[in-house]
This record gives C-alpha cells, structure tokens and sequence, in this order.
C-alpha cells in the first residue's frame, strides 16, 4: 500500500480572536493528511486491480500537556476535529481561552495549550464510554449539563430533500474508497445551502470537526439542519443540542437512548432519510408539508 507524504508542510497561522489590536490570537496549524492511499487486490475475476482505501492515523491529544485522548481520524481536519472534541467534552469552554493547536503527524500528537493552564483532570475523572464508531468517551456529568433547545423553528419537506440531494451531488470520499463517515451542516432555506461538510472515520469525529469550524466561525447551529450517515445515538443528539441546532437528519436509523433523549431536548430526528421519503421520530409538528 503506497500514501502520499503527509500535507502539514504549512507553518501554523495566528488567528485573531477578536477585533482590535489587543485581541488575543489563536497560533493554529493546517496539517492535512491524504485522504487515501493506494492497494493493490485482487477481484472476483482473480485479475489484480488497483484501489483507493481511506487513510487512518491515531492522533494523542495534550491539553496544556496533561494526555486526554488518543482519536484514530482520516486527518482531513485536525484542528478543528481537535477544538469541536475540547469544546464539546467542556474540556475548553471559550474560544479565547486557547493559545495555540498545533499537530504534527511525525509524533502523531496534537499540542493544545490554553491560557488559563488549569489541568483538565477534575472533569476527566467522571468517565462514559459511548456507542462511538468503535469507542467514544464522554467526560463529565454530560446529561446532567444539556439544555433543551426553545426554537420555533419549522422545515417544509422541499427544503429537506434539497439538502439531501445537495449532499448526494458531493464528490466524496465514501465514493472513491468506502468505510467512511460524513457529516455536514445546513442553511434551512429552500435551496439548502452547504456550510460545511466533513467525512472521517467515525460519524463522532465528523460531527466534532464541524463543531470546531462552527467555533472559530461564530457560526451558530440555530435553525440549521444537521446531517450524518450513520446512526443516530444519544451521544449524536447531544452533540446536536450542544451545537443548539433543532434538525438531525441520518440516513440510518437511531437507538432508543437517542429518541427519548431528543423527545426531552427539543431536537427533531429525522431517520432513513432520502429524498422524497424518511421517517420523523420526534417533535413532528414542525416538518412542514405543502398541501397538494
């Protein structure tokens, strides 16, 4: 199997976070990894082929140098996969708090350093294992900390088969090689327009990638529809009400954790979706239909 060498030949950035000379600056890197690499099989011909097969790298993740995480994530964003997981496991709480991510793919380790330099090892100590691809974790009392989403928001049915063929038309990696997972985010206007899309190997690690990009941008999850290909969990519904966005749309199906837990927070599942049929699990008033 041949791969390309690693794309992080790029010096890290300084981001102001911020307007004003005095802002404070986040030092970040733009490491990318190969999305593929190349194997040689052999088909049902017995004739050898070539093929592409998604790239899997472990990442360790140190925060302020304590160790938290090892991810094992196809490396199409470290950084922000990095900063979504910090903000979504309450691990960072503001944007400013961080100094610098900076990941290099020669250790396979990622350098968070923030500027307050407290150790993370009190919210650590209460753990869960999650239904992650493979195996997630959850640090702290995350059930007890959610807030139920107050939205009035509402999707008409066209809005939401634009999405899906919006994300059918993408040029994919789950395309070219398989064994991936994508997430993307939204605009719920009748055109759909796509604000970010992120595919790794785990559904969990897409959905933090796009929470990081959301942070850095100030985007906000309110109104917007969330989309993934796997399986809705209650660690995915989670997610969505830490990103306060009221739509989650999969085109698998979800667990039974997942559908008391968004009936509770206000989140709208939206299951074995495809365009021009799916199936809505809670909160259904607010899927729209034009009359025919």
């Amino acid at each position: 199997m041949t791969e390309t060498p690693p794309i992080d030949t790029d010096a890290p950035i300084d981001i102001p976070l911020g307007s004003g000379p005095d802002a404070p600056r986040l030092s970040i890197t733009r490491a990318r990894r190969p999305a593929t690499a190349t194997a040689q099989v052999i088909d049902h011909e017995g004739l050898p082929r070539e093929v592409e097969v998604p790239g899997e790298h472990a990442l360790t993740v140190y925060l302020d140098k304590h160790e938290v995480v090892t991810l094992m994530t196809l490396g199409q964003a470290p950084e922000a996969l990095i900063m979504g997981y910090l903000r979504n496991q309450g691990l960072v709480e503001s944007l400013t708090d961080l100094c610098s991510v900076h990941v290099d793919w020669s250790t396979g380790a990622c350098a968070v350093t923030t500027r307050s330099q407290r150790p993370p090892t009190e919210r650590m100590a209460k753990r869960t294992v999650t239904t992650g691809c493979g195996q997630g974790t959850m640090f702290g009392n995350w059930l007890e900390e959610l807030r139920p989403l107050d939205t009035d928001a509402s999707l008409p049915v066209a809005t939401l088969d634009a999405a899906l063929a919006r994300i059918l038309a993408l040029d994919t990696i789950y395309k070219r090689s398989g064994s991936v997972h994508g997430c993307a985010l939204l605009h719920n206007t009748p055109e759909a327009p796509l604000l970010y899309h992120v595919e790794d190997v785990g559904r969990h690690n897409a959905v933090d990638a796009i929470t990081g990009f959301m942070w850095l941008d100030e985007e906000t999850g309110q109104g917007k529809i969330f989309y993934t290909t796997g399986r809705l969990t209650s660690e995915m519904v989670m997610k969505a009400v830490q990103m306060r966005v009221p739509f989650l749309v999969s085109r698998s199906g979800l667990t039974q954790m997942a559908l008391a837990l968004a009936q509770e927070m206000g989140v709208t599942l939206i299951c074995r979706a495809r365009v021009g049929r799916h199936l809505v699990y809670t909160h259904p008033h607010r899927i729209t239909r034009t009359p025919e």
